[in-house]
């Protein structure tokens, strides 16, 4: 019986009873009987037996043909000699078991209501899954009893559309979809923390809606393969730190793995078909041991390389053109840096090139281990090249690569490498020249070079004591086949007034470097002129000059160093002789050096400013002052003796 005709008919014998009940009421002495009856609902028990999917990778061409006539023109993209097993839950998790709902329910006097609320799924299709999964009626209502008790859902219609209501069911363990279909929201997802599998494969799954599972962090298995993600994408993964198990076979729009390193459980990932160069991080993954990386189609997305026409190995007599592998940028390179090389063979189905989009013949192709020579190349067929494009297969079979320490399995076999060029004509150069107001070169010119229709762009230049007052020409732009010329004009910035001060330290020594006199300092502006004479030092001839009298104050003190010898012979005494308190030759002994600030003569071009200023000659102390105090005090003694014999004489006089 089906369990909507059961709760049918249980509810109108409860209603009968409640209406015989009412009747017998008034004629019964005893309390009121209260019926219980056993209400169960039928189910129909079901098991979706789930075999493991395998995927056989079609054929994907890396140059595209508009019709069969022109399938030679283009080289098959890798594909898997074997079929590429898709990593499913297990068995335990994949099947329904029976539901069976028995409950004793005692009817109060009030007319009864089921507790559980109905649930709406807006998509029909994806309905049908779930209650073909819950093994309902198809025109069954959903309530939320069902969808927590829904555990595992296997998505295989083509018609889902939405995933609304989905997030009730709040016990979901594993979602498994891998028919494309038109579901552009997968946020309902994001709520379900009881998530252990996703799959997700389908065409209509991005890097921008892919959705945050960061609240399921019991999530272990992720598999995008055959999706529309990118490079994108991989910082969203890498935030689900359980993940122990990735697929992203067949998604040419994932170039690296570099940003999946950060997950601490990762042991196996599955990116084969994909466009990835660099396996030189593989190193880095904390327990990666499992990866199956065959058959990458590198250099899909790659921007063209552009090329100039002066730089290509062309031979006018023999009419070749040689492209050495070496100009082929962004190659697959291994874990330890061994980069594959490039099949020799020149068969349409194994190396293709062609000149402006027309593919060129076997028999014009001859490939060694350093690169492809053209033959029968004319110069006017060299002139007329824009653009060519390489692609062809990898040389790298199973056995021919390293494999890293540690890993049960490894492989990065086979593969297929594309990449175009543009072919520019050599551009004339762009000069620039840094002047000053006045013509004068402040800093050596620049020549920039370039190909016709590349982009240029100069920076300004920042001289000191100048500022940029006027460009002329343009300093971004393009190539040409046109000289160019830049001219940046400066101008001086005139001196503040306050300047930094330098010194020149003056110092008087015998020829045994003993200080004969105290030392002097001269002081003035950074960049003015300074003079020094020598003075005539009594009891000492003059010798030698230590330093320059003549300079321009630095930044940095200067010494200048008077040297003088000593006079041979005896020296006169001025001092008759020697005071008992010597007080005003005592401050002309101290040692200190005497500070002496000068006008020093400047450098500058303004006619009013230099004639206001001259350069001043310092003579230092001789010692005059000195001679006449010691004469003031000869005398001041003559007087004293002379009162002394006066008086000395009239006292004898008066006896």
């Amino acid at each position: 019986m089906k369990r909507t005709n059961s709760r049918t008919i249980h509810t109108r014998k409860n209603i009968h009873k409640l209406l015989l009940l009412s009747l017998l009421t008034p004629t019964l002495l005893s309390p009121s009987l209260v019926f219980a009856e056993e209400f169960s609902a039928d189910t129909e028990p079901t098991a979706n037996s789930q075999t493991q999917e395998s995927e056989d990778m079609a054929n994907d061409f890396t140059k595209m043909s508009s019709s069969a006539a022109t399938e030679t023109s283009s080289i098959d993209a890798s594909t898997e000699t074997t079929s590429t097993t898709v990593e499913e839950p297990p068995a335990s998790l994949t099947s329904s078991e029976p539901i069976a709902e028995t409950t004793t329910e005692t009817i109060p006097e009030t007319p009864a209501t089921f507790s559980n609320d109905l649930v709406v799924i807006p998509d029909p299709a994806l309905k049908q899954e779930i209650l073909k999964t819950l093994g309902l009626p198809t025109d069954s209502e959903l309530t939320t009893t069902d969808m927590e008790n829904l555990t595992d859902l296997y998505l295989y219609s083509a018609q889902i559309s939405s995933l609304s209501g989905l997030e009730t069911a709040v016990n979901l363990r594993t979602i498994y979809m891998n028919t494309d279909n038109a579901i552009t929201d997968f946020s309902p997802l994001e709520k379900l923390t009881a998530l252990t599998f996703v799959t997700l494969q389908t065409k209509s799954l991005t890097s921008t809606n892919f959705p945050d599972l960061r609240n399921s962090p019991g999530i272990t298995n992720l598999s995008l393969g055959s999706t529309s993600i990118d490079d994108a994408i991989l910082p969203k993964i890498a935030q689900m730190s359980g993940l122990t198990r990735i697929y992203l076979d067949s998604n040419m729009l994932i170039t690296t793995i570099e940003p999946l390193k950060v997950l601490p459980n990762l042991r196996s990932l599955s990116v084969q078909f994909c466009g990835i160069t660099d396996f030189t991080v593989i190193k880095d993954f904390p327990a990666l041991n499992d990866l199956a990386a065959f058959g990458q189609n590198t250099g899909r997305n790659d921007l063209p390389t552009a090329i100039g026409r002066s730089s290509l190995d062309y031979d006018s007599e023999k009419q070749t053109l040689f492209l050495p592998f070496s100009m082929m940028p962004n190659r697959m390179t291994n874990f330890d840096g061994y980069i594959p090389p490039f099949t020799t063979s020149p068969t349409s189905s194994n190396t293709y090139l062609d000149f402006n989009g027309t593919q060129l013949p076997a028999d014009r192709l001859q490939i060694d281990d350093q690169g492809i020579t053209i033959l029968n190349v004319t110069a006017d067929e060299f002139r007329s090249i824009n653009s060519f494009e390489y692609n062809a297969r990898l040389n790298n079979p199973v056995g021919s690569y390293a494999t890293p320490d540690g890993f049960g399995f490894y492989a990065i076999s086979a593969g297929t490498y594309l990449h175009q060029f543009n072919v520019l004509e050599d551009g004339q150069p762009v000069t620039i020249h840094y002047r000053d107001t006045d013509g004068n070169e402040l800093l050596p010119s620049q020549t920039l070079n370039g190909l016709v229709s590349e982009t240029f762009d100069v920076p300004i230049q920042t001289i000191p004591k100048y500022d940029l007052v006027e460009t002329i020409g343009n300093t971004s732009g393009v190539f040409s086949d046109q000289e160019q010329e830049i001219i940046f004009i400066y101008e001086k910035i005139e001196d503040t007034i306050i300047k930094e001060k330098g010194r020149v330290l003056v110092h008087y020594v015998d020829t045994d470097n003993n200080t004969i006199k105290d030392p002097a300092i001269l002081s003035g502006k950074v960049g003015e002129a300074f003079t020094v004479k020598k003075p005539s030092i009594e009891g000492f001839t003059f010798k030698e000059i230590r330093g320059n009298e003549r300079g321009i104050f630095s930044k940095e003190d200067q010494v200048l160093t008077y040297v003088y010898a000593k006079t041979e012979g005896k020296v006169e005494e001025i001092t008759p002789a020697k005071p008992s308190d010597p007080k005003e030759p005592s401050k002309t002994r101290e040692k200190k050096p005497v500070k002496t600030t000068v006008t020093p003569t400047t450098n500058s071009t303004k006619t009013k400013e230099s004639q206001k200023k001259t350069t001043t000659t310092i003579f230092p102390a001789t010692g005059e002052k000195t001679n006449a105090s010691w004469l003031w005090l000869g005398f001041a003694l003559l007087i004293s003796a002379y009162s002394f014999f006066s008086f000395k004489k009239a006292k004898q006089h008066r006896k």
